[in-house]
């Protein structure tokens, strides 16, 4: 019997040029697809925040509703004087919203924290938990278009283009704003390529939103408590 030996064939390895190659086209594609990703992040953490600012516009609806038609204003129920956002929104939970986890802007520098501790009045809307400013002084029959909620400004009515900032959010872009009537919607900002922003108020679109003597004498504008 004749025995024939049995040759495998050599595996093929990728060659350094080769594995080069290959980090090289990866790299291209991860740098063109980044952009579209941490957009649609962007775009779903800004629909969210829509949603959360249509429902505090709709708790402070109701609790219009038991109140007379007016909003949060002057005292809160615990006769502290109402200074911030943080005062107004605390009327409505839990009666009115069950939840600090929508008071909070994935994105916002006005803080990180909703604990959701709501037990004792106390522990609700501590600074740091709640992003969204209020206008304050407005009642349920106030002009449907007039802004009621919108998301953090600089401290000043106005948004910048410094992520890393307060009002920076949307790195200058949009803002998120919940109106009287109970619609929301993300907003389109104007102003200066790099100056501060602002939301254009609605007919007169050269005028920001968001200085509110235009509405009243006893309008203003709360921003939220920071950490």
């Amino acid at each position: 019997m004749i025995l024939r030996r049995r040759y495998s064939k050599p595996v093929r390895a990728f060659t350094l040029i080769e594995m080069m190659t290959v980090v090289a086209i990866m790299a291209v594609l991860t740098t063109v697809a980044f952009p579209g990703i941490k957009m649609a992040m962007v775009n779903a953490q800004m629909a969210r925040s829509t949603a959360d600012a249509r429902s505090i516009a709709m708790g402070l609806r109701s609790w219009a509703t038991d109140n007379d038609g007016n909003f949060p204003v002057g005292e809160t129920f615990e006769g502290e004087p109402i200074s911030s956002s943080n005062d107004a929104f605390r009327d409505l939970v839990p009666d009115y919203i069950d939840t600090e986890s929508i008071f909070v802007v994935g994105r916002s520098n006005h803080g990180s924290r909703a604990d959701n501790r709501i037990d004792e009045v106390d522990d609700i809307l501590q600074p740091g938990e709640n992003h969204f400013a209020y206008v304050a002084g407005l009642t349920d029959t106030s002009r449907s278009n007039w802004p009621l909620v919108v998301d953090g400004t600089d401290g000043s009515g106005k948004y910048v283009v410094e992520p890393g900032e307060k009002g920076g959010c949307w790195e200058g872009r949009k803002a998120i704003v919940a109106y009287v009537g109970g619609s929301a919607a993300a907003v389109r900002l104007r102003g200066d390529r790099k100056g501060p922003k602002y939301i254009p108020r609605e007919g007169y679109p050269e005028e920001n939103a968001l200085d509110v003597e235009y509405m009243g004498e006893d309008v203003e504008l709360l921003e939220p408590d920071s950490e």
